[in-house]
């Protein structure tokens, strides 16, 4: 040590300085006794030439020696130097003490220092640790800031962890307190370290700081807390003698242990009747309050942006958007609320030191509804628990230059007199609904969704099939067409009244008579009035000339062979016959159960027994195949908004959306909800998009191929149609109407259909956030830097799960969405069930 000391001086004695400056202090400044603390002596732009020995109040004892350090900083151009010089002190009796100045050597001269106060307050009892077992035994104490409280005052709390020398520390987990009667913020990961002695055992204190907040008054205890430890204890007996400080060789004993700590009686106060403000909103505490406001020059309704700022120190969460008074004259948009600096965070209000003050703000949006000199002044009412009464503070009024509205018009001046037109009356303007709850239309049967996945059309077979038909049509509508050609023409001249002859021959069943009369006349026209040559013409014609003219009765009938003599084998034209028969698949759409439940969950509703409405629609939800339904999903909905869980309300409503996209009372029901939250909604995929989801894809596609067929079939009935004549034209007319409207139908439904976006898309890696206070940190950690506060009902996008915590994106802009890390319980997926089950 002297060496380095002389070191450092020859060092510094090479700096030229300029105005040495001195400062004492303690660190910490307040101490339980016998707990270790840190006198410092800092000396800037100077040379240190000696060492003072150190003079201390006769209760205050010093543990160690000094400890010298240096530290060279430049600052805009300009080295500065500081030498620190520490040493570890301890209060041995409570009380206010004051650490005299200390004489020091700098640059050749004698200085002095400030004197320091020291503050030790008495060490509560601790808990006493096992006989024969101090020192390896972790202690646990809370101590709460002060013993008498209002209701709704925000206290300070620590926890203090003592760890034995001789207990190597590996991991502190998460304090825990007895929340019945107080809300406890949540301990940070963060502690002061220092050192004492309690019963001559050497401890190393962990001292952890949060804030408490008493829910009802009465006498309470605080505590106890409890924290789970894993730590290992030295053995002494492992101990090799023969090595340098007695080192053990790691044969240490590793235990797991949750040590509790005491309890502590606090009196907790009720706040008075007595005064209490009208617009008290339950805020205890010290606040102040400003307002701003943009633009200063406006007209009558234009709209004013307010930022109303609330700083102190107390129960931030109480405290509501400041009121403005008085409000006649002003139309008011909801407000929103954020953190101007300090903690974003609500559980790292405890890494401030007591009483820190923080500041908020509200955004607010007023348009005059007539002409007005200032903003009138913002109010807000608490209870200040140092002044021991209800407060009211009110910001300053902002002085504005506003005009009227509308401006008269110009007089004319023109010819010989003057006009002065009236002023044009306003737009009227469309009053905005006020929304102030939700509409609650509970259906008696419910619009249940499929419970097995509906495949697409465009992978069935069958329906590919069934597309077949109108182009069959068409190919067999123009085939008929041309037999009808090829018939008429064959029918025409000789030739056709032949071959009507032939097919009178061909008719089976008839008598003699009348086919020995037909094959005569067949005869003649084909021999057209000669005699026929051939032998056996003229014996039929001989054999009819007997059997009809001659009356003889004892003529033998024709026999089948000398039928088959006379004619060719007959040919069968074809047969036709296209039957196709579409399958209408249709799943089995809910079991019994699912309608009893719905039933239950329906009346449960509107007998105001929420808890039992929401328990009986969530049962349905959890049905082997799941009963799904955007009506089921509603009732959740209104259930969890009557017991006051928004955003768990806010999740079953946009739930039923997917279902259900157009239904009014759903689309109100989450506008009010997000007048309620602002909370963040991410975009949608255009308004092509958007329309898609009035209809299913399968039903967009059904559509599509009903335009097309028909289409086909009426350019198939064109096609069919004969000659010109009155009959056809109003056919071929009706014909050239149904081609167009089929057109119509199809084009639109297959753009719709393929613009409809997947149901994947739509809801994979989707979640909602269904906490309140919840906040987007920079890491993975509660004590990292909150950069975001999502309100209740928040979609955002997971990017990445590790663990607890879930990598998100979160759409406050459609342009830079912000990223960052939230714990996975505060959000549910917005679609749990298979994606492919959405319609």
């Amino acid at each position: 040590m002297p060496r380095l000391f002389v070191f450092v001086c020859l060092l510094l004695s090479t700096i030229i300085s300029h105005g040495a400056t001195l400062r004492a202090y303690v660190e910490p400044a307040t101490a339980q006794t016998n707990q270790v603390v840190t006198y410092v002596i800092t000396i800037t732009n100077g040379t240190l030439q000696s060492i003072p020995q150190l003079r201390l109040p006769a209760q205050i004892g010093m543990n160690s020696g000094h400890q010298l350090s240096q530290r060279i900083e430049i600052v805009n151009g300009q080295r500065a130097m500081s030498i620190r010089v520490a040493w570890q002190i301890a209060g041995n009796e409570p009380g206010e003490f004051v650490i005299p100045p200390q004489e020091l050597m700098v640059d050749g001269q004698m200085q002095k220092t400030n004197e320091v106060k020291f503050t030790v307050t008495e060490a509560a009892a601790s808990p006493a640790a096992p006989a024969g077992d101090e020192m390896s035994t972790p202690l646990f104490q809370i101590e709460v800031g002060k013993t008498e409280i209002y209701q709704g005052e925000v206290v300070p709390i620590s926890a203090s962890l003592y760890i034995p020398r001789r207990v190597n520390l590996r991991r502190i987990g998460l304090i825990d307190v007895n929340k019945t009667d107080f809300a406890v913020a949540r301990f940070p990961q963060q502690s002061d370290q220092t050192e004492t002695v309690i019963n001559g055992i050497g401890y190393i204190v962990y001292t952890f700081r949060s804030v408490l907040s008493p829910l009802h008054a009465g006498d309470l205890k605080v505590g106890p807390a409890s924290v789970e430890l894993l730590y290992e204890v030295m053995d002494e007996r492992q101990r090799m003698p023969a090595l340098p400080f007695g080192m053990a060789m790691g044969m240490g004993e590793t235990k797991k242990n949750t040590v509790r700590s005491q309890e502590v009686k606090v009196r907790v106060l009720p706040l008075p009747e007595e005064g209490k403000p009208a617009g008290f909103t339950g805020a205890v505490g010290d606040f102040g309050i400003q307002a701003t406001a943009t633009p200063t020059s406006l007209a009558v309704g234009d709209p004013l942006a307010a930022e109303v700022f609330v700083d102190g120190t107390g129960n931030f969460d109480a405290i509501e958007a400041p009121v403005l008074t008085p409000a006649d004259g002003w139309r008011a948009y909801p407000a929103r609320r954020y953190n101007v600096d300090g903690p974003q965070d609500p559980n790292q209000i405890a890494l401030l030191p007591p009483g820190a003050p923080r500041r908020i703000g509200y955004s607010m949006v007023f348009v005059p509804e007539k002409v007005h000199a200032a903003l009138p002044p913002f109010e807000l009412s608490f209870f200040s628990p140092t002044q021991k009464k209800y407060v009211t503070v009110r910001s300053s009024p902002i002085p504005l230059n506003m005009k009227p509205g509308t401006a008269p018009a110009a007089e004319s001046s023109g010819g010989a007199a003057s006009v002065v037109e009236p002023p044009k009356p306003p737009a009227v303007v469309q009053p905005k609904p006020e929304l102030n709850d939700i509409i609650v239309r509970v259906p008696e049967q419910p619009r249940w969704l499929a419970p097995v996945p509906a495949s697409p059309l465009l992978a069935s077979q069958r329906f590919w099939a069934a597309q077949a038909v109108p182009v069959a049509i068409l190919v067999l509508a123009t085939l008929v067409a041309w037999l009808r050609k090829r018939h008429a023409r064959l029918t025409q001249g000789r030739r056709g009244e032949l071959q009507m002859l032939w097919r009178g021959l061909e008719e089976s069943g008839i008598p003699d008579s009348t086919f020995l009369q037909r094959a005569a006349h067949f005869i003649q026209r084909v021999m057209d009035g000669k005699a026929p040559r051939d032998e056996k013409v003229r014996q039929i014609l001989s054999r009819y000339e007997t059997s009809n003219f001659t009356g003889a009765a004892s003529a033998a009938p024709l026999s089948a062979a000398e039928r088959r003599s006379m004619l060719t084998t007959l040919r069968g034209l074809f047969q036709a016959a296209a039957v196709l028969v579409l399958l209408a698949l249709a799943a089995p759409l809910h079991a019994e159960d699912a309608a009893s439940l719905y039933k239950q969950a329906r009346e449960a509703m509107q007998s105001g027994e929420f808890t039992k409405a929401q328990y009986f629609a969530e049962r349905i939800t959890r049905l082997e195949p799941p009963a799904l339904s955007a009506d089921v999903f509603a009732i959740i909905g209104h259930a969890r908004y009557r017991q006051e869980d928004l955003g768990r309300a806010a999740l079953w409503y946009q739930r039923a959306a997917l279902l259900a996209p157009g239904d009014p009372e759903i689309r109100q029901n989450l506008r009010l909800l997000d007048e309620k939250l602002r909370f963040f909604t991410l975009p949608g995929a255009g308004l092509l998009a958007t329309c898609s989801l009035c209809l299913t894809k399968n039903t967009w596609i059904m559509l599509a191929a009903g335009g097309g067929w028909l289409a086909l079939i009426a350019l198939a009935a064109r096609i069919l149609i004969g000659q010109k004549s009155p009959l056809n034209d109003s056919r071929r007319l009706w014909s050239h109407i149904a081609f167009v409207a089929g057109v119509v139908v199809a084009v639109p439904s297959a753009a719709f259909a393929t613009a409809r976006p997947e149901p994947n898309a739509r809801v994979r890696d989707v979640s909602v956030v269904t906490a309140k206070e919840t906040n987007l940190y920079a890491a993975a950690t509660v004590t990292s830097a909150a950069n975001l506060e999502l309100p209740p009902g928040s979609q955002v996008r997971v990017l990445e799960k590790r663990g607890a915590w879930s990598y998100i994106e979160v759409p406050t802009s459609e342009e830079e969405p912000t990223r960052g890390w939230v714990e996975a319980s505060v959000m549910q997926p917005l679609w749990p069930w298979d994606e492919k089950l959405l319609p």
